[in-house]
């Protein structure tokens, strides 16, 4: 450790400090007012990679990176000069630079010495290196969690996409083969015929082909990518996939989202999936339901100047009380063959879009009237 020369208190203190100080693990840094180095401690020679002789009278900028490289020294001199605080006293995150050239996440804490004419500042720094890792371990991990939950859907719903793409491949057969026959005996009378058997071809392909488009893009992995977006153009796209199910048990859905809904910023493929295990969620609640009451509303509204709601209303079984503490738990399921994981996953998606994910019986104490579940996004301007 180093001496400052002008410290008010006596040497000795310095002296018997530094075994103090050297046991940190955390970096500490003295400047003067002018944002020079006076003292430092191993922890700060270990970090970044300086010795003490190199860093001693060095202004504190040689430890930073950037724009906060650049603006140090203006800091100092504007809190100086009007008391505005940047660092000293609050703390906040910097991007540092070793000796090497490298750079690292650091959080940095400054403090002030004043007695009189003396100024100091004290600086500890803590290397967020291996946080920022671990940060992006579990946010890897969370995106693939929520991929496999996307691509079990995918499977669950698999008996409803064979259905639904039997029926044009089916009939891309039929008309083949009646085209066929048609051009086997081609007279003036039936090229009108060929060519209306094409064109029906050609539609039944690509109603075939959309349902496997809208699939793949649903299931597709990938990082999370947050774009300018609205909730019917969320909704817009999954509507071949929320049908799916619903016509396999004769159910019909309703949508009533404006089109002058405020924008939000959203990953839409996790929105989507959000959107699709809720209302898959009503279908499986709408087994035993009367046929006439078979219906689903999908629904999405301003709720706050800065907030909007989207709704999936069912005429199911409701949520009872033994379940209602529980439903958004990780490996909770009221389903027989469940695994426990899609409202945790929507909600996890849901909050860390800065909204919530939450649901109500549609009469108080009358879990057998359905249940309404809903989330709410912010809206891009908020």
């Amino acid at each position: 450790m180093t001496e400052t020369p002008d410290t008010p208190q006596g040497s000795s203190d310095d002296v018997q400090l530094d075994p103090v100080l050297d046991a940190m693990i955390e970096s500490l840094i003295v400047i003067d007012a002018d944002g020079v180095i006076e003292r430092v401690n191993k922890a700060t020679t270990d970090m970044f990679g300086y010795s003490p002789g190199e860093l001693l009278g060095q202004n504190i900028s040689l430890l930073m990176y950037g724009t906060d490289k650049a603006r140090h020294d203006k800091y100092l001199d504007r809190y100086h000069r009007t008391g505005k605080k940047r660092i000293i006293g609050i703390g906040r995150e910097v991007l540092a630079a070793r000796k090497d050239g490298s750079t690292f996440p650091a959080d940095i804490a400054v403090g002030e010495i004043k007695r009189g004419e003396f100024i100091r500042y004290v600086g500890l720094i803590r290397d967020l290196t291996e946080q920022r890792q671990t940060e992006e371990v579990a946010l890897k991990q969370r995106e693939e969690m929520i991929n496999v939950s996307r691509l079990s859907m995918m499977g669950e719903m698999a008996a409803a996409m064979a259905h639904e793409l039997n029926q044009p491949l089916t009939a891309i057969a039929n008309f083949a083969a009646a085209s066929d026959r048609l051009l086997q005996n081609t007279t003036d009378g039936n090229v009108a015929r060929v060519q209306e058997a094409l064109r029906d071809i050609q539609d039944q392909a690509h109603r075939a082909g959309e349902v496997i488009r809208r699939t793949r893009s649903f299931t597709r992995s990938g990082d999370a990518e947050r774009v300018v977006t609205t909730v019917n153009q969320m909704y817009h796209p999954i509507v071949p996939l929320t049908e799916l199910d619903a016509k396999a048990s004769n159910i019909r859905l309703v949508s009533e989202i404006p089109a002058d809904l405020p924008e939000v910023s959203a990953d839409p493929v996790q929105i989507q999936q959000v959107m699709l295990n809720l209302i898959r969620n009503a279908v499986d609640a709408m087994q035993n339901t009367a046929p006439d009451r078979r219906q689903i509303l999908i629904s999405a509204k301003l709720t706050a100047p800065h907030e909007i709601r989207v709704e999936v209303r069912d005429h199911g079984s409701g949520v009872s009380a033994s379940d209602a503490a529980d439903i958004f738990n990780a490996f909770y399921t009221t389903k027989s063959a469940g695994m426990g994981m899609g409202l945790a996953i929507c909600r996890t998606i849901i909050r860390n879009h800065g909204g919530e994910l939450g649901f109500r019986n549609n009469t108080p104490n009358a879990p057998q009237d359905g249940a309404t579940f809903f989330f709410t996004l912010p809206t891009r301007t908020d």
